[in-house]
């Protein structure tokens, strides 16, 4: 369900977006900060590509009321000024609690959760080309979260590696740690070791939910797969479960994708005892936000 937003901070101008319930529903999302909700909508880029990258300019105004009806959902909001929106976006970088929800997965025309199919996975020349361009802010955050926080020796798993340029980022801008990539498609990991081979990074095809790691545990696990149009909702849920308990005490597990992650990381974090320590990240030359979920392990 949308947040309900206070009444601080509306203007007297209200707006109204009416959008049929359906596949669209999946460009709204709901920046909380101040106790405040505010609606915004993700918008296709030039190439029709939704962007884990949210600029400020897709930002709405303070949401006011939601309501459904006949098949439509209507959202009413307040109106802000783009030197607003990006004062809002300046300051969720350093807010206490500030988090990017996305309320709704994304759907097919039936109503049912939309799961790229098998095939999509398997062209590994085509996905290598749009996703690594697409995580760069991702693959530079996570360098410049981890490289000041590990020591020699600690152990990085991405149990969904895909192309391995991620994981391989990290291998080669710490290359005192111990990086493992894994998958369960065998040619992503044919293509991943032919395209990254380090000396710190080891590459194993196998399904996440069978980690080969289960008997010694990991220091940071990255978690790039339990995001919409990847998984049904509930089975991202029962792998985070799983996956949770490779990491060792003092480690961390870091949520983010390409697309929006499936579940309410901060309340399956409180049922595993896990400190949820930061929820958003910024891409500093744009002030565009994205999801990057931070959790630690007492």
């Amino acid at each position: 369900m949308l947040l309900q937003g206070s009444h601080a901070g509306l203007k007297d101008d209200i707006q109204e977006l009416r959008l049929p319930i359906g596949p669209c529903l999946n460009e709204l999302y709901v920046l909380s900060m101040h106790r405040q909700a505010y609606l915004g909508r993700k918008l296709a880029d030039e190439s029709n590509s939704l962007w884990s990258r949210l600029s400020p300019a897709t930002l709405l105004g303070p949401l006011h009321k939601t309501r459904f009806s006949e098949g439509v959902i209507r959202l009413q909001h307040g109106t802000l000024a783009p030197s607003e929106k990006s004062e809002l976006f300046f300051q969720a970088t350093s807010a206490s609690g500030a988090t990017i929800h996305f309320p709704f997965p994304v759907m097919d025309s039936t109503g049912s959760e939309q799961i790229a199919p098998l095939p999509f996975w398997q062209d590994t020349e085509r996905l290598a080309e749009a996703l690594d361009h697409q995580e760069q802010h991702f693959r530079q955050h996570s360098l410049a979260l981890l490289k000041h926080r590990l020591k020699p020796g600690d152990v990085i798993y991405d149990p969904a590696c895909s192309t391995g340029t991620f994981i391989a980022h990290l291998a080669r801008g710490m290359p005192a740690m111990h990086c493992i990539g894994s998958d369960i498609c065998p040619a992503m990991i044919e293509h991943a070791r032919n395209r990254h081979p380090l000396d710190n990074l080891h590459f194993a095809a196998m399904d996440a939910a069978s980690s080969c790691l289960a008997a010694t545990g990991c220091d940071v696990l990255i978690l790039r797969f339990l995001n919409a149009e990847v998984m049904p909702r509930q089975q991202a849920i029962d792998l985070f479960h799983h996956l949770a308990r490779l990491v060792r005490r003092g480690g961390l597990l870091i949520l983010f994708g390409h697309t929006p992650v499936l579940f309410p990381v901060e309340l399956e974090a409180q049922r595993l005892g896990l400190s949820v320590v930061g929820c958003l990240a910024q891409c500093p030359e744009t002030q565009a936000l994205f999801q990057f979920f931070i959790l630690e392990r007492a």
